[in-house]
């Protein structure tokens, strides 16, 4: 390509600030940095709001984590989100773990006051390991001290947090002052430390009362109970419509909840969507006592692996039954089916099949088990015929 020496020289500075915040979107750190000093206004434009609003963090940096960031610009930040780092869930990890307690604890300070998120997002800390010692208790200050101030969020996930409960109320109300009633995705899977009854602590009932219009909610079943239910109905009226529920072997699960909760719940929130997912909880009388009829069941899923992904093996696991029981009383909502269990004893062709065709709204089947061969041309051939 031929340029012509009688044609003026382009003068960056002239270009149109959305074009250049756009190109500056597609940069990353270090060559924005570098681009920001090519003039004055592009140095200005390297502080647009839209630049700063989401940003993600090495945590195991320090250094780095502080220097990406300018505090100045904390006032544009909305979406925030830190997770556990696979390096420090090690036994020999400790001195990562004091790294991540430093600079979680220096940030969120720094940010209180300034930035007024609508996402905070903080997975997989798992305060329960012994790799935290004792900076797990200073960690839950600081987070409990940062969500006080926030009054904005919507979208909130403390995933994966294995809190004590007294950790885990002190963060929980610290959220709800505020933010209760402003949230609408709350996920708190396994918030809590296992083995924990949270459904029997009159506080956490008392916060939940907080949160007035959810419309997704992540839970255990160990916080589960009637009362809770009823106060769903009461505070999320029309606005629940997602409500997934994970019963974990180690956790509770043998609370006792009548079905009319359920049904005043499913009243209360007419396009409500309920999914259970059972890990290592496969005895019959057991998964029956957590699915009760009046429930809007919609996505059932079942499985024994392990967080190593290893299978576990019971003999007692006979998994027949339960996909009868679910056939009897989910027909009209069931819509996903989930089954991971290895256990060649147990013959589940016969009611799965039986399930497939009275499930009119099913239309995700995902099976890990041992099957005949017979039974998977029936399924194709149901496929084949659209039904």
């Amino acid at each position: 390509m031929e340029v012509d020496p009688f044609e003026e020289p382009v003068e960056w500075s002239y270009l149109p600030a959305e074009i250049v915040v756009q190109v500056f979107s597609y940069l990353n750190e270090q060559d924005r940095a570098n681009a920001a000093i090519t003039c004055s206004r592009w140095h200005g434009l390297h502080s647009h709001p839209s630049l700063w609003r989401h940003r993600s963090f090495n945590l195991g940096n320090t250094a780095e984590f502080h220097r990406q960031y300018p505090l100045k610009l904390a006032f544009y930040l909305k979406s925030f989100e830190a997770e556990y780092p696979e390096i420090a869930r090690g036994a020999h990890r400790m001195h990562h773990c004091k790294r991540i307690q430093k600079t979680m604890t220096t940030f969120l300070s720094r940010l209180r006051g300034k930035a007024q998120l609508r996402t905070l997002k903080l997975r997989h800390f798992e305060l329960h390991r012994r790799t935290w010692q004792n900076r797990s208790a200073d960690l839950v200050r600081s987070i409990a001290w940062f969500l006080r101030s926030q009054g904005r969020l919507r979208w909130v996930e403390l995933q994966g947090m294995s809190a004590t409960p007294e950790h885990g109320l002190r963060m929980f109300s610290s959220l709800s002052r505020r933010s209760g009633a402003n949230i609408r995705v709350l996920n708190i899977q396994d918030f809590f430390c296992t083995a924990q009854a949270i459904y029997a602590l009159p506080e956490f009932h008392q916060l939940f009362k907080r949160f007035r219009h959810l419309s997704v909610l992540y839970l255990n079943y160990n916080c589960v109970s009637d009362e809770l239910l009823t106060t769903l109905a009461e505070t999320c009226a029309g606005s629940l419509t997602d409500m997934n529920i994970k019963v974990f072997h180690m956790d509770p699960h043998f609370q006792r909840i009548w079905s009319m909760s359920w049904y005043a719940l499913r009243s209360a929130c007419p396009k409500l969507q309920v999914t259970f997912t059972f890990e290592r909880v496969l005895l019959y009388q057991d998964v029956k006592q957590c699915l009760l009829p009046d429930m809007p069941l919609t996505n059932l899923e079942v499985k024994t692996l392990t967080c190593n992904n290893d299978y576990v093996v019971h003999r007692d696991w006979v998994l027949s039954p339960t996909v009868r029981y679910v056939e009897q009383y989910f027909r009209q909502t069931l819509g996903e089916l989930s089954i991971d269990v290895l256990n060649a004893d147990d013959d589940l062709c016969e009611p799965l099949l039986q399930l497939i065709q009275s499930c009119k709204k099913l239309w995700s089947l995902e099976i890990r088990t041992w099957l005949r061969t017979a039974f998977v041309d029936s399924v194709c051939q149901l496929k084949k015929e659209g039904k």
